[in-house]
């Protein structure tokens, strides 16, 4: 299916914390465009979290509990908003650090006993750093600052998911996404295990058989060399996504940031694990 037949979305959650186990949506923004970037149409909407934010999230979004008092909760919002994403195979979803806002989506989902959803989100923050490694961050207000897209605009959910369609576009859209290692992560309920994202299925099998794994990985003392590693579990701290891993070189248990994995390869005589994530 080529860009021209495809929609795209964007979208950014506002947030009481961090955890999508244990905190709440606040607000949530969402552009809907074509393959050119033309808008087809935007989605906002505050959500009453039932709680105060945390002071950290606070200073962030600037929203204050008094205000979200007087807005739907996410029983009313989220499913306007599951209506509005279209999750049909011709859909892009994505985020920047999307594994945080696939979490607290089908997080959302799952509390008002809908099921969550089966698509997966691309990860614009893991796009940038494979586009981008010379940049010291990858935060989305210093490449909106690098790329000149509304750096100074406020940080608001619909503002950033502006941001998110710009930056998809200034990093070569679907044709960039094809000349790296793409990190999609499937919407999922945080309070089960974490799956493995899209394309590192080969990762999260290894995971379920204990297989070895050899991969490059950026940090660290290491980086650039070459380590064998047995993954566990994928988990998010933070927003972000790790794979938690017995290392064979330091001999310990240690935890990888997937967006900092090159690559890697299952090692097993069966050949169609020995593939590169």
């Amino acid at each position: 299916m080529t860009s021209d037949q495809r929609t795209y979305i964007a979208f950014d959650f506002e947030t009481t914390g961090l955890s999508a186990r244990d905190d709440r949506v606040v607000e949530v923004g969402a552009v809907k465009f074509d393959g050119e970037g033309r808008e087809i149409a935007t989605f906002q909407a505050l959500v009453n979290p039932q709680r105060p934010s945390n002071p950290r999230a606070l200073a962030v979004h600037g929203i204050s509990d008094r205000e979200l008092a007087l807005a739907p909760t996410a029983r009313v919002i989220i499913p306007t908003f599951l209506d509005f994403l279209d999750l049909s195979e011709s859909t892009t979803l994505m985020a920047h650090n999307a594994s945080f806002d696939a979490g607290f989506l089908g997080a959302e989902v799952a509390r008002i006993g809908q099921a969550v959803p089966r698509h997966a989100v691309v990860d614009t923050l893991a796009f940038a750093r494979r586009r981008l490694p010379q940049l010291s961050s990858h935060r989305l207000d210093v490449l909106a600052r690098h790329f000149g897209l509304d750096p100074d605009g406020p940080h608001r959910a619909l503002a950033d998911s502006r941001r998110v369609m710009a930056l998809w576009f200034a990093l070569g859209g679907d044709a960039g996404l094809a000349t790296v290692v793409p990190a999609i992560y499937p919407i999922y309920d945080p309070a089960g295990p974490m799956p493995a994202p899209r394309g590192w299925d080969n990762l999260g099998e290894a995971v379920v058989k204990g297989l070895r794994v050899r991969m490059i990985y950026e940090g660290g003392r290491r980086s650039e060399t070459p380590r064998e590693i047995t993954p566990m579990r994928f988990v998010n701290r933070g927003g972000v996504s790790y794979v938690a891993s017995f290392c064979h070189i330091d001999i310990k248990e240690k935890e990888f940031r997937l967006d900092r994995v090159r690559s890697y390869e299952v090692l097993t005589a069966d050949p169609r694990l020995n593939i590169g994530g």
